[in-house]
């Protein structure tokens, strides 16, 4: 009864922060989903259209945060917890097993953070013998998951990845909606969207910007890497652009770091393009 209880309370607690785990916010998912289109193969532009059934890959873009309000193990696939002392990502220590699952079992070869997960909804897209729903599912999550490792804070365990940070945003305190549920403005939720927010460009603006870059910067002529590499890279830039409580998120901060931002956004478009090229053809 006992174990039964402190499994209710752990639920709880996760499915009241769930909201906390999104990345990227709705226009970075987007703009992932829309540059990735644009770079597919014929016939890997064929296969999204028919597992997709007429949606886009910026349509899907957020579609897996939906879920984790009702499954909840599903929160833990978006993001992974390097601590801030660590020297890089560590499989063992920064991602967890599956709940009743020894290490090194049968159970234990996909575990619950998102380097991981990428890699089994990989394998599902790619397995012809799936059918077409379950392949359709695991395309829409690999899209979002390729986002989420690119932005910085979701691979940094400081403040459940800045959630806890809790910062002024260009003097602004309150970052909620609703006058009535103040909800204090925190540095997650800054390289989520207030960042991006701030360009203040439609998609198809911040498109054209982003695809220059990746031309300017031969992202596409670079090796993709792995999700482990990414995860890597996220949290080295998450550290750098760490601040302490109370900070202001101020013109100069925007300055210094929305061409991280831009660059994660390309890389993680131009990362997924060759990712689905790879398995779809």
């Amino acid at each position: 009864m006992l174990k039964r209880i402190v499994a209710m309370v752990v639920a709880v607690t996760v499915v009241s922060s769930i909201d906390l785990v999104h990345a990227w916010g709705g226009q970075g998912h987007r703009l992932v989903g829309l540059i990735a289109a644009s770079r597919l193969t014929p016939v890997a532009r064929q296969q999204v259209a028919w597992l997709l059934d007429g949606q886009s890959l910026a349509d899907v873009a957020s579609w897996a945060d939906t879920f984790t309000s009702e499954q909840v193990q599903t929160s833990y696939w978006h993001y992974l917890n390097i601590p801030a002392e660590a020297s890089g990502y560590d499989r063992e220590r920064d991602c967890p097993r599956q709940p009743s699952t020894n290490a090194g079992s049968r159970g234990d070869r996909w575990r619950d953070c998102v380097v991981d997960r990428i890699g089994y909804w990989e394998e599902r897209l790619g397995n012809p013998k799936l059918d077409r729903a379950d392949r359709a599912t695991a395309l829409k999550y690999i899209v979002h998951f390729i986002g989420d490792l690119h932005q910085p804070f979701h691979a940094l365990g400081v403040g459940r990845g800045g959630n806890d940070v809790h910062v002024r945003v260009f003097g602004q305190v309150d970052c909620g909606t609703d006058p009535a549920r103040p909800s204090p403005c925190n540095l997650h939720s800054v390289w989520d969207s207030r960042l991006i927010a701030r360009r203040n460009l439609d998609d198809s603006q911040y498109v054209k910007a982003l695809q220059k870059l990746v031309v300017d910067k031969r992202f596409g002529s670079q090796p993709p890497g792995t999700p482990a590499q990414w995860a890597e890279q996220s949290f080295k830039l998450a550290k750098e652009a760490l601040v302490t409580p109370d900070t202001n998120i101020d013109e100069a901060y925007f300055r210094r770091h929305i061409g991280v931002i831009d660059d994660r956004l390309a890389l993680g478009a131009v990362r997924l393009a060759a990712d689905l090229n790879r398995i779809l053809n």
